[in-house]
């Protein structure tokens, strides 16, 4: 089984393939410092293909949105959602929801939040073997 970090919050940038997340701990269980961890390329499409249930949450309830990002603070928990503009106004629009709607979007995106710690597990390793001296 491989491990994966427990997040503090995270977003996915559909839009534009990109994820940033911070963790809530390092793999050593301290408390994570520093700055967040950047998913592109491989990683954010695994991310994003990992949030459809979450998508497909939000599609049952306004069919065809069109979302541009998800960010999720896990304590709490809250999730905001940027939309793609509706109609003629050409300005994205947000929606954030707090319990108990945020607990069944924060279910529907459990393999989503796995998915990113894992990623950050490997990337925080390359981050510390690229600092250490050889």
């Amino acid at each position: 089984m491989t491990v994966a970090l427990p997040l503090a919050s995270y977003k996915i940038r559909l839009h534009d393939t990109h994820v940033r997340a911070v963790p809530a701990r390092t793999a050593d269980g301290t408390a994570f410092e520093g700055p967040g961890v950047d998913l592109r390329g491989a990683d954010a499409k695994a991310a994003i293909e990992a949030v459809r249930p979450l998508i497909e949450w939000l599609d049952a309830r306004e069919p065809g949105v069109q979302v541009r990002s998800i960010s999720v603070r896990t304590s709490g928990p809250r999730v905001l959602i940027s939309l793609a503009p509706a109609g003629a106004d050409p300005r994205p629009r947000a929606m954030r929801f707090d319990p108990p709607y945020a607990n069944e979007l924060r279910d529907a995106g459990l393999e989503a939040e796995r998915v990113i710690g894992e990623a950050c597990v490997r990337i925080l390793a390359k981050r510390a073997d690229d600092v250490t001296p050889h």
